[in-house]
This record gives C-alpha cells, sequence and structure tokens, in this order.
C-alpha cells in the first residue's frame, strides 16, 4: 500500500504546437450563478478566477441563468448548462466552472488542456466514483453543443428516486451516448438510479456506470480526466496544502465556511468538507488584476511539496477504490426488488435456477 501512495501522478497538461493553440481571447471562462445569488458569498472564489483570466487575456463572464430563454427549464442545475450553449457559440472555446471554485495556481494555462482531438473534457471527482459536472472544457463544435444542449434537457428523464439531480444525470447520459449498444448494461445501471434511495446508492449507480467505461480516458472526442491529474480538486482533501506542481483550480469556496488559518502546522490531510482556508494573504486587489501579472500573494503556510500533497491524494484514491467496490456489491439488493428484475426473472428464470 504504502509504494502505491507513493506513486506519481501523471501530468494531464502539455505544450501544444503553435498550430493547435487557441488564442487566449478567444477563450472564455463561465459562471452562471442561479438568478438571485450574490457574487459576494463566493467573492474569493470568483475575484481569484477573474484576476486568473486577466492575467492571461482570456474573457471572464459571470452570470445568472435568466434572460437566456431558458427559462422552460425548471432545475436550476440544468438551466445552467443551457445558458451554456448560448454563450459557447462566441468563443472557440469556454471553461465552465462552478462559483465554489478558485484558481490557485495562476502560473497554469487553458491552452495545455485542450486537444484537436477532443471537444469536451470532464474529470473525476476525487472523493467519490462520480465523474464532476461542475467543470468542463467545451470547444465550439457541433459535437460539444450537442452534448450540452441534449444534457440540459435530460432533466425530464431524472427518476423518482434519490438521483443526484445533474451530478447523477451525467453518468446515465453520457454512457447512453458513448455506449449505446451496451443495452442491458445501462438498463441495469438505470433501474439501480430509479431505485436509489440515499447517497450509498447513488454511488453504487454511478460505480454500476463507470464499470462500462473501465480504465480509459478518452471516448471519441470526450475526455475524462483520471482522478489527480484533472483541473480542478477538493480543497478539504489535503486540509487546504496545495502544490505549485500538482494544483490548478480548488473546489469549495464558500464565503461562509471559510476559517481562519489555524497557527499550528498543517498537514496534507483529509478534514471537514464545510471547512476551508484562504490560501492568498488578504483580498484581491482587482486593480492590480492586468495581463501577465500571475505574482499573487500566497499564504506560504499552506503551500506543500509535490509529493505530500499526492502521497495524500493516492491514499484517499485507494479508500475510495476501495468503497467502489462495496457500492458494486449493493447493486444486486439495489435493483431486484423493482419491476424490471420481476420481469427479468420470468423470462429468464433459468439463469436463477442454480
Amino acid at each position: 500500500m504504502e509504494y502505491l501512495y507513493n506513486v506519481p501522478y501523471p501530468v494531464s497538461f502539455r505544450n501544444l504546437s503553435s498550430k493547435d493553440k487557441i488564442a487566449s481571447d478567444k477563450i472564455a471562462i463561465l459562471i452562471v450563478l442561479s438568478e438571485g445569488v450574490k457574487r459576494d458569498y463566493y467573492k474569493i472564489a470568483i475575484d481569484s478566477v477573474e484576476c486568473y483570466a486577466k492575467a492571461h487575456g482570456y474573457q471572464f463572464i459571470l452570470t445568472d441563468d435568466n434572460g437566456y430563454g431558458c427559462d422552460y427549464l425548471k432545475e436550476k442545475y440544468f438551466r445552467r448548462h443551457c445558458v451554456i450553449t448560448k454563450i459557447l457559440p462566441k468563443y472557440e472555446a469556454i471553461l465552465h466552472i462552478d462559483a465554489d471554485i478558485g484558481v490557485v495556481n495562476p502560473n497554469r494555462k487553458l491552452q495545455e488542456l485542450l486537444d484537436e482531438n477532443i471537444d469536451i473534457t470532464f474529470y473525476d471527482r476525487h472523493f467519490s466514483p462520480e465523474i464532476a459536472i461542475g467543470s468542463y472544457l467545451a470547444k465550439n463544435t457541433s459535437y460539444a453543443m450537442e452534448i450540452i444542449k441534449d444534457f440540459s434537457e435530460y432533466e425530464r428523464k431524472l427518476p423518482n428516486s434519490f438521483h443526484g439531480t445533474e451530478n447523477g444525470a451525467l453518468h446515465i447520459f453520457l454512457a447512453e451516448k458513448l455506449f449505446p449498444h451496451n443495452l442491458i448494461e445501462l438498463e441495469l445501471c438505470r433501474q439501480a438510479w430509479r431505485s436509489s434511495q440515499n447517497v450509498a446508492d447513488q454511488f453504487s449507480y454511478t460505480a454500476c456506470i463507470r464499470t462500462l467505461f473501465g480504465a480509459n480516458t478518452d471516448f471519441g472526442k470526450v475526455r475524462i480526466l483520471r482522478k489527480g491529474t484533472g483541473h480542478v480538486r477538493d480543497d478539504w482533501l489535503t486540509s487546504g496544502i496545495w502544490s505549485p506542481y500538482h494544483d490548478f483550480m480548488l473546489h469549495g469556496w464558500k464565503m461562509d465556511q471559510l476559517e481562519k488559518t489555524p497557527s499550528r502546522p498543517l498537514r496534507a490531510e483529509p478534514m471537514k468538507q464545510t471547512v476551508w482556508y484562504n490560501p492568498f494573504i488578504g483580498s484581491f486587489d482587482m486593480d492590480r488584476c492586468g495581463f501577465g501579472n500571475t505574482t499573487w500573494h500566497h499564504d506560504p503556510k499552506l503551500i506543500g511539496s509535490r509529493e505530500d500533497v499526492e502521497h495524500c491524494l493516492r491514499k484517499h484514491e485507494m479508500k475510495i477504490a476501495i468503497k467502489k467496490m462495496k457500492y458494486l456489491g449493493r447493486l444486486f439488493d439495489l435493483i431486484r426488488n423493482n419491476a424490471f428484475w420481476r420481469l427479468v426473472q420470468s423470462h429468464f428464470w433459468f439463469l436463477f435456477y442454480y
């Protein structure tokens, strides 16, 4: 186990040739707030993103989900993806992020995530068997537009269960798009989703879907970055400790959950999910945020080594890998009491005879 904890993560960022790069002013970073939600609730996170965008020449867009012709969607979580389809055609690429995601390392560039063969890039959440919907990088292509538009309208297919809203829906949606011929596996996972009653059931359903994806990262024009290699990870996983080599953006920066950084020495280890520490000294002076200015005032207490951060992340990844087996073990019980299972038993009784 200790050996596995010390295996370094491959770097997902790469240098592209000049012919593959998209000019910075053709890339937008987009945050879609629900109507009535104020910027101040995510002040440090949003300030860091805006300052980062100015430093690299990206377009920064902060908007709400009103006025884009998406009001026909009832769920705010799906409505924001409809808004993205209205804005994406104006740019060559858009990075969509949740409002509580902040930039901790301004020296990363979005172009390093782009690939000429990939139209839309997601990432694995580190503390669960889920693909994250809180951030994805999409190019202005007909394929990416179709994916986002179709997903925004998937709210009508939400079951009457503990479905996990957009993050739960993303898994069956992508599986339908990428594995349309795996009908039996898809239906079994769908029944697990329809029978879900709690978080454990939800993770069992997502683990079911992830067995279809296997260990690959690229699926045609869709990429899903593995744990530890994505552009975003949760802040609490390492008690706010981050590595300039490993990290780019951190998730979970809500102002009402911000606590004073302890005076004691901190270690890279998991802490409460509802707590985070400000990685910056003071607040952002937005007037000083300009092109080329990536000299930010970080709190040195929260800067760790690549080895320490990745050791902690690997340990948590191992924990989730073991939990995934447990979640998969729940699947049979999750689906066997619904009508679909009774239908299977009545038509294929011989499979259960021995």
